[in-house]
């Protein structure tokens, strides 16, 4: 199973070298010691003017939502103009430092990777499957079911669109012994068209479960790709 998440996240980082347009790179900072917080960044380059920028964010997992204070960012200007976009997150990283190394922050390992998304013509609405990581059983663990559902109007830049999470959870005969809606469809995002599911992940308690979704974004200077953290608890 370790093998199978690690050639994913290879095709993973593959597809996107591949791909055209400003497509962040996702970095997973990890869960704080006491289990409280998630931290991650991004970072990249714009498409057009080649600028670098940069991104931390840290994330209160039982509100799932950003801190007030743990959010920072480097924007594209002529300042990071032919920049590197993970020389200006190094640098954003060495600005936020002390605010961060209190947390003490741990990336999950592979034994709490759940689902690795493993094929870039998959819809953000594909239902993801897996057994119940926490059962001592796995041949009669019960099984998860999750599935985004999205919400768009308008078009292009033009676009306002929302979505939110459906977590069930399923016995071996298929009832629905747990049922959970995850993120907030009250939020409207300009300029996003699409979502998708990239990576899910727990810490080391496994009460803490993180969705990493992907955004595809429309403006004035094209395509981009961004990322955005979902999270709940068990």
């Amino acid at each position: 199973m370790k093998k199978t998440f690690v050639c994913g996240l290879i095709m993973i980082l593959g597809l996107t070298a591949l791909s055209a347009g400003d497509v962040a790179t996702f970095v997973d900072k990890g869960f704080s010691e006491d289990g409280k917080y998630y931290v991650f960044g991004q970072y990249g380059k714009t498409d057009k003017k080649f600028q670098g920028w940069a991104e931390l964010y840290q994330v209160d997992i039982a509100a799932n939502d950003y801190t007030d204070n743990g959010v920072f960012k480097t924007k594209p200007s002529a300042v990071t103009a032919d920049k590197n976009g993970r020389d200006v997150f190094e640098a954003l990283e060495g600005k936020s430092f002390y605010y961060f190394k209190d947390l003490k922050c741990e990336p999950a390992n592979l034994d709490h990777v759940l689902y690795i998304l493993d094929d870039v013509n998959k819809t953000g609405t594909d239902e993801i499957v897996f057994k119940d990581f926490r059962s001592a059983d796995l041949d009669n663990a019960d099984v998860y079911h999750i599935r985004l559902y999205p919400t768009v109007n308008g078009s292009g830049k033009n676009a306002r669109s929302s979505f939110y999470i459906m977590l069930e959870k399923r016995d071996a005969n298929g009832e629905v012994i747990m049922s959970r809606k995850i993120g907030n469809p009250g939020i409207n995002r300009k300029g996003v068209t699409n979502y998708k599911i990239e990576r899910i992940f727990c810490d080391k308690s496994e009460r803490n479960l993180i969705f990493v979704i992907e955004k595809m974004m429309e403006d004035d200077t094209g395509t981009s790709i961004r990322y955005m953290i979902e999270a709940a608890q068990f």
